[in-house]
């Protein structure tokens, strides 16, 4: 027996979390399925404790925090949560479409994928001897900033993940050094800016992370140049942040048959898929003009959930 409701959204993030307050506020059964076992996405799971600025109406707030308001809000309404559920094949139905997982059948008439970059894993840097340290003073998962009080800290990456977590750190760290291969950094202005203007962080190009040193712990680096040119002088710290991106997990959604660009989902004005009833919203769908921000995130899945209403009233 399948579970039914008018409107489910795959992905518990908070984009999904949104959609399901906007499907509640258009009185609308809604039930939602997330892979991990409690839903925040890449928020609650990666980055609880990292601030969060381009929200409307907060100037910062972390991401915990954030989840938590979501929840609230969405939680006002009935329906159904479901975690630990990994949703497997899409088939349509007369009315509708049936999703398999991993722990039994959900059908609906509209679908709302909500799924971020699908299974977010950050990206490592796969060198055995660099890697071995993580626990030990190198960080591909923050979970706590109080481990970086007054600590000289590396944080390898140059684009809005890096930044954040730099601008997180520098009030309460020794020093922090930011390293990017590239010659310029990729992260918002408005991030470089406060970065530049910070005593206690600096900003190197053209630089990677070739080594760790240290016996039991971290306690230095040795970089190299963008060419590949080893610096000999190793540079102290305590602790090294990796932030050079998640590697993305959407080829499910070209198995459902959803027209994709790249890992992205392809989507109309209107957040509709080229499957009829099937809607994307988010850092998942593609069009046109897309801005990657989570306020951007919000108005995508509202104007979903509008056009998954009028889909089921005709």
């Amino acid at each position: 027996m399948a579970d039914v409701a008018e409107v489910t959204i795959i992905g518990g993030g908070p984009i999904g979390l949104f959609g399901y307050y906007c499907a509640g506020l258009n009185r609308r059964s809604v039930q939602l399925l997330e892979r991990l076992d409690r839903v925040g996405g890449q928020l609650e799971h990666l980055y609880p404790e990292k601030p969060i600025y381009d929200v409307g109406g907060y100037p910062k707030i972390t991401g915990h925090d954030l989840v938590e308001q979501l929840k609230q809000q969405a939680f006002q309404y009935d329906g159904r949560v479901r975690t630990g559920i990994v949703a497997q094949q899409l088939d349509p139905l007369h009315e509708g479409y049936r999703i398999h997982t991993n722990r039994g059948l959900y059908e609906s008439p509209v679908v709302i994928v909500t799924a971020g970059i699908g299974e977010f894993i950050p990206r490592r840097m796969n060198i055995p001897a660099i890697d071995q340290y993580e626990g030990r003073g190198l960080y591909y998962v923050v979970n706590q900033l109080s481990d970086f009080d007054n600590q000289r800290v590396l944080v390898v990456g140059g684009g809005d993940s890096a930044a954040d977590w730099a601008l997180a750190i520098a009030d309460r760290a020794k020093s922090v050094t930011m390293i990017h291969r590239r010659e310029g950094f990729q992260c918002h202005a408005d991030s470089l800016i406060k970065l530049r203007s910070h005593g206690s962080v600096s900003l190197i190009p053209l630089r990677a992370l070739r080594a760790v040193v240290g016996t039991h712990a971290v306690e230095a680096v040795l970089l190299q140049e963008a060419s590949g040119t080893p610096l000999e002088e190793p540079l102290e710290v305590d602790r090294i942040i990796v932030a050079i991106g998640l590697i993305p997990g959407t080829q499910l959604f070209t198995e459902w048959g959803l027209t994709m660009a790249g890992n992205e989902i392809l989507v109309a004005t209107d957040m509709s898929t080229n499957r009829p009833g099937v809607y994307a919203a988010g850092d998942i769908a593609k069009y046109p003009g897309k801005v990657k921000l989570m306020a951007a995130g919000f108005g995508e899945v509202a104007t979903a959930v509008e056009a998954a209403c009028r889909y089921l009233d005709s």
